[in-house]
């Protein structure tokens, strides 16, 4: 099996992709892929997204695709089916960390203080997405690490493409960091010029593809 885990921490940096529809979601993500990136999340709040999840699944060989704002434990079943090999909450949800765990799913597990974490990790979480982080700074992170140091943190939500963003979070002990908005969408941007973002963020010392 694919430790998906491994392998979002081998990139360093994942695109996390909110766009208007599933038509846009892939063809961002292909911009994605072009511009290095190997491992890709997609979100729940896309319409639609299932079918650009199993699309890509089934066309990008060698990607690693999976899927955020996991709300239930049927879009667990659903989009594990379409070819998700990781999920993401943006908060504990009833049920998904359990469903995941019996798919045999990598689970990330949303919080933001101690005690969410603590949940998060209690429960069986992989790893824990540290979210919002626009409202904290990397020196949170490492308060945190310090009394849970047996937990591996993804962060995400309000951070910029670029090493000067990036940089403190993966120094303050973060596995990965969740580029969303910063990267844009083939469809606003062009899908050359997200491809550039993927390529610079990725060309730094950063970051590797894996």
């Amino acid at each position: 099996m694919v430790d998906a885990l491994a392998q979002i921490a081998a990139q360093r940096v994942v695109p996390v992709l909110r766009t208007a529809d599933a038509a846009d979601a892939t063809a961002t993500a292909r911009a994605c892929i072009r511009g290095g990136m190997r491992v890709v999340e997609l979100t729940y709040s896309t319409p639609g997204v299932e079918r650009a999840l199993g699309e890509l699944a089934r066309t990008e060989e060698g990607a690693l695709f999976g899927i955020g704002t996991v709300t239930e434990p049927e879009q667990v079943r659903s989009s594990v089916a379409s070819g998700a090999r990781f999920v993401v909450t943006f908060a504990r949800q009833p049920g998904v960390i359990e469903t995941a765990l019996e798919l045999g799913t990598t689970v990330i597990c949303g919080a933001l203080t101690p005690t969410e974490v603590a949940e998060c990790r209690r429960a069986g979480a992989d790893a824990v997405k540290l979210f919002p982080v626009r409202l904290v700074d990397p020196g949170y992170l490492g308060d945190l690490r310090a009394v849970l140091p047996d937990v591996s943190f993804v962060v995400s939500g309000g951070i910029g493409a670029d090493p000067e963003s990036v940089r403190p979070w993966l120094d303050a002990g973060a596995i990965a960091v969740g580029l969303g908005g910063a990267l844009g969408t083939a469809a606003k941007d062009g899908a050359g010029e997200v491809e550039r973002r993927c390529r610079d963020v990725l060309g730094s010392e950063l970051a590797g593809t894996g």
